[in-house]
């Protein structure tokens, strides 16, 4: 069976022998990030949407924009302090505990109304820091010619976690409130943790440089988040 299943993965997505462990890991890292973000998010916006209506909108696209330029610009600084797999992992623990914490809030209806615009703002900058982790992560456990072949593969894991998130948030608010999703979400998201740490532990740690990690991460700290260009950009420009 083991042998069929390696078989039909090297002839259809050319994984080759070494490869599958990485490929199988990193590809669930995505599916649990994607399947988070799309039970969160339809969860959010139905709560801010039934609190405070769409005409509120758009102050909150305004103070997503404001936070994820704040953000942008303090990760810029932490990256280059820090190596990125305890960014990763920091940042994946801190995402567990703020959907307990919100969720906690919510259930309690404690401060809903500044609490729903905060789980608003966490959520924008949740789905843009999470997924450019993964990629950049991708890129260093990954050399250019086996993203070429693999990359397809690992994507079909945001697929899928697209297909799952969206059919579980539907089955769920059927069975529970929506106060109750995001612990949901903390659960499935607890798991990237020991992949993100075995998957850097075996691929990178163990096998790469310093400098070649630094050479492949070049560059992620520009493109990370959206963010306006500096007074010194606009003079150049």
């Amino acid at each position: 069976m083991e042998n069929t299943l390696k078989l039909f993965l090297r002839k259809t997505f050319d994984i080759r022998e070494g490869e599958y462990g990485r490929a199988f890991l990193m590809q669930l890292y995505i599916f649990l990030i994607i399947s988070t973000l799309l039970i969160v998010k339809p969860t959010v916006n139905a709560l801010f949407l039934s609190r405070f209506g769409v005409e509120n909108l758009p102050f909150a696209f305004i103070l997503v924009a404001i936070f994820a330029g704040v953000v942008s610009t303090l990760y810029s600084r932490v990256l280059s302090k820090i190596s990125l797999n305890k960014i990763i992992i920091g940042t994946l623990f801190f995402s567990v505990f703020s959907l307990i914490f919100f969720g906690v809030f919510l259930w309690l209806n404690i401060f809903e109304n500044v609490i729903l615009y905060l789980f608003y703002i966490w959520v924008a900058i949740f789905a843009l820091l999470t997924t450019s982790q993964f990629w950049v992560m991708a890129n260093i456990v990954f050399n250019a010619r086996e993203a070429k072949r693999l990359f397809g593969f690992v994507g079909a894991g945001a697929i899928g976690g697209g297909i799952f998130g969206g059919y579980l948030t539907s089955v769920l608010a059927q069975i529970m409130s929506s106060e109750f999703l995001p612990f949901v979400c903390a659960f499935l998201l607890s798991f990237c943790i020991p992949i993100v740490r075995k998957v850097w532990r075996e691929n990178v740690a163990n096998t790469q440089t310093h400098f070649q990690q630094k050479k492949r991460t070049n560059g992620f700290s520009d493109c990370l988040l959206y963010t306006s260009p500096s007074p010194r950009d606009r003079q150049k420009s």
